[in-house]
């Protein structure tokens, strides 16, 4: 009897224990369901309940600590990250995003020591995050010269997202004493609990009767901010928003925010609202700021295509019609979040987690020189805090500006703070940037025509007109490109004709061809000068087939050191050509012999266990920003050798049988037209210092490669011409 109720009692005890374990289960689930929908409170609620029964969940215990941090409320989340510290098996991603909260605590020291523990998982992010710590406390001792002060209107609610309307600030604001009517409203398409839009006196003094609604009950959507206007236009660009009060506002994976355009009334407020045409589904765009003119529009969004989470992208308002934005490149955006740009005509300033920076979101300010967007410089300290700083805006006629930061000292959990001055440049922070800012080229040097005068190379102007007249003008743009994309259809077909007859004519019969009926009539001298006067001396393969458009982070496999640039024989590595192409890459203290390159680590530690099983057991991965101005294509690798006749491309002849043919010389290889001639011969992309040379091969002789030519020229290279690879040197044929 005692023993069928011990019996008894061990199956009830088991049955107590599986149900615990399953109302466990049940509720981590449901708490990692609510932290995907950023319902935070919701998720630590269930997954302390979650800990009721099982106290060493680690996911729990990670889910409330990242819930704490996502609603900013740092010191809570910080509680529960060192309370994971006792166990053995933790997430993939618990150092890094630790090191994120260290560092916005201003605890630079450990969060670097974080940041080093999670190199075994992503080396090149834990490297830069470490680096910035340093970066942090070299800027936060430095002392601060201007003058910066909470925005008296501020209320114990988050407030962000500032704009100047004539004498007046307009800003999104969560505070609830300012009670509608919407009694008379659907409220099943109304969330109150949402940000309204403000206004009131840029010299507010925190009294109701400085502060007032924006927008009338009917026209108020609770989800808008932040709106920008445009100085000299009619014109503001609004966000529709999904935030909440006091957390975060950046969310890498953001589905919910979308951008609208509308007419600017004499008070402020807005009508006429229509979405922005290419707001992407499934992704945000978002943080629309206007030029003076209200016909350039920079916004952030997450969409496909872009360096990161967030990047900035640029539109032009043509004729009535917004075109399709660009990206503003990877001087600007970055591996994170860059967001909140503003731009006054000349600079532009945006917030990014990713540049080096004290913290959270960064301020920086960039502009455009010499055509090229220059790295972003940190506005500094007092500027930035370690916490979150964005929607930076500068006012139109005064040295003020204004930000949204959630620093120590505010009212509420977001602030608006406004920073006074004596003058803009007191406030802009020079930074040094000569280890990654590449070095100028000389203009007056490297372009020079026929008859060896010098070229005038058409530059960007920081002028608004110049902007829009550069980038926007479809005919200037590829004209300096040296491409034709204003052809039409029919002119196309025309020429492709014509190109389909070129390639059955002998060489005599080409020069009855005129040639200069074929080129269109829009091409600039400048245009044409710049695709033919650079030098071809020390240039350099670097790609065949699969062209490098960008700069970016690879993983390369170095395989030896070199110090010395003659009689490197590379036969000993020609077995691993299985597994990528070999470079050599050029450094200050030698050359280098590398496998690659690999966009994702994971590939390039999987071929290195390959390549050390083969015996080079010295072999070792080296992760880099790819620089194309010191890189040499020695090896191309067997899967380019087996999609082309690669005989047809070694250069190895002396004389008479490589001839290839010159297209073009651009600075940035993303104006090559790709699609053009990819049907008449291998392209290959060569380096000299900063630019990128283009190139056709795979020709039997110099006949293919002259029709080659010609209809290179009638596809809108107007400057193509024969060159003659001799030994890996590029000459050209007088």
């Amino acid at each position: 009897m005692q023993g069928k109720l011990q019996h008894c009692l061990l199956v009830i005890i088991g049955l107590f224990m599986c149900q615990s374990a399953l109302f466990s289960q049940k509720s981590l689930v449901k708490a990692k369901r609510q932290f995907e929908l950023k319902a935070f409170d919701l998720a630590i609620e269930n997954a302390k309940k979650a800990l009721d029964t099982n106290p060493d969940c680690v996911n729990c215990h990670y889910v409330i600590a990242e819930s704490f941090r996502l609603m900013n409320q740092n010191v809570d989340a910080a509680i529960w990250y060192r309370k994971m510290e006792k166990f053995n098996s933790l997430p993939e991603s618990y150092d890094f995003n630790y090191g994120q909260l260290l560092k916005k605590m201003g605890q630079y020291d450990q969060a670097k020591e974080h940041f080093d523990a999670y190199r075994e998982k992503d080396a090149i992010l834990a490297e830069h995050y470490s680096e910035s710590c340093d970066f942090a406390k070299a800027l936060l001792s430095e002392e601060i010269d201007f003058e910066l002060n909470l925005y008296e209107a501020s209320s114990r609610n988050t407030e962000f997202g500032p704009a100047i309307y004539k004498n007046k600030l307009v800003y999104a604001s969560f505070r609830d004493d300012f009670i509608r009517d919407i009694d008379k409203l659907n409220k099943s398409h109304i969330s109150p609990d949402g940000p309204q839009m403000f206004i009131s006196d840029l010299e507010s003094h925190s009294t109701d009767d400085d502060v007032d609604l924006l927008l009338s009950d009917k026209e108020e959507s609770f989800d808008m901010g932040p709106v920008h206007y445009a100085f000299n236009a009619p014109l503001c660009a609004i966000t529709k928003n999904n935030f909440r009060d006091g957390e975060q506002q950046i969310f890498t994976n953001d589905l919910e925010l979308s951008l609208f355009l509308a007419e600017t009334k004499p008070d402020g407020s807005f009508s006429k609202i229509k979405a922005y045409p290419y707001n992407e589904v499934g992704y945000a765009s978002g943080f629309g700021t206007l030029n003076p003119f209200g016909d350039i529009l920079y916004f952030a969004s997450n969409r496909p295509g872009g360096y990161g989470g967030f990047d900035i992208y640029v539109s032009y308002l043509r004729n009535g019609t917004w075109t399709y934005p660009e990206n503003l490149g990877p001087r600007v955006n970055s591996p994170g979040n860059e967001v909140t740009p503003f731009f006054d005509g000349k600079t532009l300033y945006f917030s990014s987690d990713y540049h080096k920076g004290l913290g959270g979101q960064d301020v920086f300010s960039s502009y455009i020189k010499s055509g090229v967007w220059q790295v972003p410089a940190n506005m500094g300290n007092g500027i930035n805090s370690p916490e979150d700083d964005f929607y930076f805006i500068k006012h139109a006629e005064k040295p003020s500006y204004y930000l949204t930061s959630n620093r120590l000292g505010g009212k509420g959990s977001y602030d608006i703070y406004q920073i006074n001055t004596s003058s803009e440049e007191d406030l802009i922070h020079e930074l040094s940037y000569e280890d990654v800012v590449p070095a100028e080229v000389n203009i007056n040097k490297d372009f020079i025509d026929a008859s060896n005068t010098e070229a005038i190379a058409t530059a960007v102007k920081m002028e608004e007109e110049s902007i829009i007249e550069e980038y926007s003008d479809p005919e200037k743009l590829t004209s300096l490109a040296g491409l034709d994309y204003t052809r039409t259809a029919e002119d196309f077909e025309t020429r492709m004709t014509i190109s389909s007859t070129l390639l059955n004519k002998n060489e005599s019969d080409m020069k009855s061809v005129d040639f200069e009926a074929l080129y269109p009539s829009h091409f600039s001298e400048e245009a044409s000068t710049i695709a033919a006067g650079l030098d071809l001396t020390d240039a350099k393969r670097i790609a065949l087939g699969d062209l490098i458009l960008r700069k970016e982070t690879v993983c390369f496999i170095q395989l030896a050191a070199l110090f010395r640039n003659d009689g490197n024989n590379v036969d000993n590595y020609m077995p691993l050509r299985q597994f990528g192409s070999i470079y050599k890459i050029k450094y200050t203290n030698g050359i280098k012999l590398k496998l690659g390159y690999f966009i994702d680590e994971s590939e390039a530690k999987e071929i290195l266990n390959k390549v050390r099983a083969m015996g080079y057991n010295d072999a070792f991965i080296t992760c880099e920003v790819l620089n194309t101005a010191k890189m040499e294509l020695i090896e191309v690798s067997e899967a380019t050798a087996n999609a082309y006749d690669i005989e047809k491309i070694r250069s190895t002849s002396t004389t008479g049988v490589n001839y290839k043919v010159r297209l073009a010389s651009y600075q940035d290889p993303v104006w090559f037209d790709v699609d053009a001639v990819k049907d008449v011969g291998i392209i290959e992309q060569w380096t000299k210092e900063q630019w990128s040379i283009f190139v056709l091969s795979g020709f039997d002789s110099r006949d293919q490669a002259t029709k080659a030519m010609l209809i290179a020229k009638n596809r809108g290279f107007k400057d193509a011409e024969l060159v003659l690879d001799r030994n890996g040197i590029l000459e050209k044929i007088r």
